[in-house]
C-alpha cells in the first residue's frame, strides 16, 4: 500500500505505522506529528496562526548529521597554528538541511496531491517573532511533543537515535494526522553540564529552579553569525558521545559580548 492509498482509505488511522512508512518514502531519518488541538501550547497554536491558520497537525523531520564532521569541531584556542577543522560543519549544515528540504517537499506534494493544504517550512531561516530572538515557530518543542525526543540543558532536541546531532524542519497540513507518542518517554539530557562548560562565549548557564535551560539567545547567535557556526554544545553532549568530554573545570570564554537578558524560551511539555 502507498501513501495515496493510506490517505484515501477514511478508516485507517494516520498511526506510527503510516509514519515510517512515509518517512522511508520521502527519505527522512525521523519523523513525528503532533496534532494541533484546543488544548494545544499557545506558542504552538500562535506559529501554526502565523502560517496556516487551517492546519490540523505539524509534522516534524530530522536528518542525522554527520558525527565525522561534528567531531571535528574545537574550542577556538584549540585552532591556534592548525586547520580550521571545524569550518566543515557549515557546509554539512548546508548540505543536510537541502535534504531535509527536498523531504519535507515530497511529503507536501503527497499530502497536496489529496486535497490537503500543506505547508513545507524551511529548515533554516524561520521568521523571528515580531520585537523577539525568537522562532514563530520552536521545532524542538514541536518535536518532543511529538515524542521524538527530549529538549536539553542546551535547549537542543536530544534523539534517543542520534543524541543532538541532527537538523529539524516542520511540514503544517490539514490532513488529520494523529500525534505520534513516544513508547517510554525518558529525560534524555543527562544534565552533565558539558555543554555549559564548553560554551566560548557563556551563551547557556546552569538551570535555575523549575527551568530545564537558560540560554542567551543573543549572546549565542552574535558568537555563531562572527564564527558561520559554532556546534560546540552539540558535539559535546553526552547523550551523543557517550560520555563526559569535560574533564577539567569550565572553559573560560574566548570571546566577550555585552551582556543580555536570558532569552525567554518558553516551555512545552509533552503530553
Amino acid at each position: 500500500m502507498n501513501v495515496i492509498d493510506t490517505l484515501n482509505r477514511p478508516h485507517q488511522p494516520y498511526g506510527r505505522a503510516w509514519v515510517d512508512r512515509v518517512r522511508r518514502e520521502i527519505g527522512a531519518d525521523l519523523m513525528g506529528v503532533l496534532a494541533v488541538t484546543p488544548e494545544s501550547h499557545p506558542d504552538f497554536i500562535y506559529g501554526v496562526q502565523a502560517f496556516l491558520p487551517t492546519a490540523k497537525a505539524a509534522v516534524l523531520l530530522a536528518n542525522e548529521m554527520a558525527s565525522e564532521t561534528v567531531n571535528l569541531v574545537k574550542p577556538p584556542a584549540k585552532y591556534a597554528g592548525k586547520v580550521k577543522t571545524g569550518a566543515l560543519l557549515s557546509p554539512h549544515v548546508v548540505q543536510v538541511t537541502s535534504e531535509l528540504d527536498h523531504a519535507s517537499s515530497a511529503l507536501a506534494r503527497m499530502l497536496k496531491q489529496e486535497g490537503f493544504r500543506t505547508l513545507a517550512l524551511p529548515s533554516r531561516g524561520l521568521p523571528f517573532r515580531p520585537g523577539q530572538l525568537k522562532a514563530t515557530l520552536s521545532y524542538c518543542h514541536i518535536a518532543e511533543a511529538a515524542g521524538m525526543g527530549t529538549v536539553g540543558t542546551h535547549s537542543f532536541l536530544i534523539t534517543p537515535e542520534f543524541g543532538t546531532r541532527v537538523r529539524l524542519t516542520c511540514v503544517l497540513t490539514e490532513a488529520p494526522l494523529q500525534t505520534t507518542v513516544r513508547i517510554d518517554p525518558v529525560d534524555d539530557c543527562t544534565h552533565c553540564l558539558d555543554c555549559v562548560k564548553i560554551c566560548p562565549v557563556g551563551a547557556i548557564s546552569s538551570p535555575g529552579p523549575g527551568r530545564r535551560y537558560e540560554v542567551d539567545g543573543m549572546r549565542c547567535k552574535m558568537y555563531r553569525d562572527m564564527v558561520d557556526n559554532c556546534g560546540l554544545c552539540q558535539k559535546v553532549c553526552s547523550y551523543s558521545t557517550h560520555h563526559s568530554e569535560i574533564g577539567d573545570g569550565p572553559l573560560v570564554a574566548k570571546v566577550h559580548f555585552p551582556a543580555q537578558p536570558v532569552a525567554d524560551y518558553d516551555q512545552v511539555d509533552a503530553p
